[in-house]
Formats: C-alpha cells, structure tokens, sequence
C-alpha cells in the first residue's frame, strides 16, 4: 500500500518535470511560472496563521446583535 502510494508521487513528479520540459512554450512556461511560484512560497513565513481574537470579531458581533434586536423589535 505505502509502494504505491510512494510510486504515484514519483509518477506525478515525473509528470510535472515532464510538463517543465515539454517543447509546448504554453506548458512549459505554466509549469516553470508554477514551479517558482512553489518555491516563493514555500521559502516564505506564508505558512503562518495568526488566530482569530475577539477584536477582530467584535465588529461581526455588534452586528449580529443589532440585526437580532431589529428582528425582535419588528417581530414585537
């Protein structure tokens, strides 16, 4: 199970080097334009996410209220 899965990931790097190396200039420059972008991304602080604090969801919440109190004042 573990062979396979290994081998279907050397398959799909060998399709994308592949794709890097076709003479198509359209494929080859889509996978090379892919392939920086890859990297770029991968040797940034991208990965990092920051969570969400009650700061941030104040302004939701103040919201949510006004419409409920507008709802039940309508309803009323």
């Amino acid at each position: 199970m573990i062979a396979k899965e290994g081998e279907a990931i050397l398959n799909k790097e060998n399709q994308f080097q592949q794709n890097i190396n076709s003479e198509d200039p359209f494929i080859k420059n889509l996978y090379s334009d892919l392939n920086e972008r890859i990297n770029a991304y991968e040797q940034e602080d991208a990965v990092k996410i920051d969570k969400m604090k009650w700061k941030d969801a104040t302004g939701s919440i103040f919201f949510m209220i006004l419409i409920i109190v507008y709802l039940v004042y309508s309803l009323v």
